[in-house]
């Protein structure tokens, strides 16, 4: 049994010369990626949260579940970064011995589950956001019930693709080492090109949903930009959503599984870091303004008083002028405000407006 586990995995193709006793990897790639990745999103998450729940105190029910889907993306962060200390990351199968295979897929299968449970749970909060940024104004409506239905077929996607990994070998530790006696696993090496061709499509529809709406509203050129700029994050979800796919095609079809394994990951895990940016973005100007603000009168008052002290008043306009009060004078006399009355479906307008405004 000692000598099968020693024995290499697979034989070299023509050309490639194998290396089992210290084959090349890019260990030192694949965590530099990864600190960056948690470092970004952390940032991200840390904004979100303390613009809802310090700055704003406001929190939604998706502000809530931002917590528990973010410890889900460090654990997958944690199985996928552990996979560096067995025969390492972007190694070719032909470099693998037969008992490192185990330990590799064993960190690799667990990675996978947390990483679809990321996606399981951020795209709807994604969507969630989107209605109360450009439906909050009104009743539901197409773009509502577009977003629900999206968030609908992406959970029940990723409940599927989880449990057939989940229960696709017997006992399931076969997954991950095929050394077991009597273990087996049914066929599901298309699953990931289904799931992929899917996810990039559930992308491409939530990166598109909101562009029609900024570009309708009464903004200027500069501001409605900059707000698409702000969305259009996603389109680094949705060009790794594709990636992903296309390596699933490739995976099929390969049999150098670990190191195509490896690029997998690498674009899972820009899609989940991707996606809790385009969640919690519309949300960081709002905070980013206020500690620069925060800063700045720190610092002026810290002038202020390097100086000698002294304060400044400030003075208002003095024009109390509306644009939309007036003033009625009755037949005794009596002056009245008038407020000039909208629409409900102008209400509604610039309630949104006012939404998309904040963002930028």
């Amino acid at each position: 049994m000692a000598d099968f586990l020693d024995a290499p995995a697979m034989d070299p193709p023509p050309g490639e010369v194998q290396n089992l006793d210290n084959p090349p990897n890019h260990n030192d790639a694949v965590i530099a990626v990864y600190t960056v990745s948690i470092a970004i999103a952390t940032i991200f998450v840390v904004l979100r949260l303390y613009a809802k729940f310090v700055l704003l105190k406001v929190p939604r029910i998706e502000d809530y579940l931002l917590i528990p889907t973010f410890g889900v993306y460090i654990a997958h962060c944690v199985f996928w970064l552990q996979m560096t200390h067995t025969t390492g990351h972007f190694v070719h199968m032909w470099d693998f011995r037969v008992g490192g295979l185990a330990p590799f897929y064993r960190n690799g299968f667990y990675g996978t589950i947390l990483y679809e449970a990321v996606m399981l749970a951020i795209k709807p909060l994604i969507l969630l956001e989107w209605i109360h940024i450009f439906s909050s104004a009104g009743p539901r409506n197409l773009f509502t019930w577009t977003c629900y239905a999206v968030a609908a077929v992406n959970v029940l996607m990723y409940i599927i693709s989880i449990l057939i990994d989940s229960v696709s070998c017997t006992p399931r530790a076969y997954w991950w080492d095929q050394t077991i006696p009597g273990g087996h696993c049914i066929d599901t090496k298309d699953l990931p090109t289904v799931t992929g061709t899917l996810n990039a499509v559930i992308d491409l529809f939530i990166l598109l949903l909101p562009q029609g709406i900024i570009w309708r509203l009464h903004l200027p050129t500069n501001k409605r930009i900059g707000v698409s700029i702000v969305f259009l994050v996603g389109a680094i979800s949705v060009i790794s959503a594709i990636a992903r796919t296309a390596i699933s095609f490739l995976y099929a079809g390969s049999s150098d599984v670990t190191y195509n394994f490896s690029l997998a990951g690498i674009f899972c895990l820009i899609e989940m870091t991707a996606a809790i940016i385009v969640f919690a973005s519309p949300t960081i100007p709002k905070p980013m303004v206020h500690l620069a603000k925060q800063t700045n009168s720190g610092l002026s008052r810290l002038l202020r008083s390097t100086r000698g002290g002294g304060t400044f008043a400030s003075r208002g306009s003095g024009d109390r002028s509306k644009t939309n009060v007036y003033e009625n004078i009755d037949e005794n006399g009596n002056s009245m405000s008038l407020r000039k009355l909208r629409s409900n479906k102008s209400r509604k307008s610039l309630a949104t407006q006012k939404s998309i405004e904040s963002v930028v």
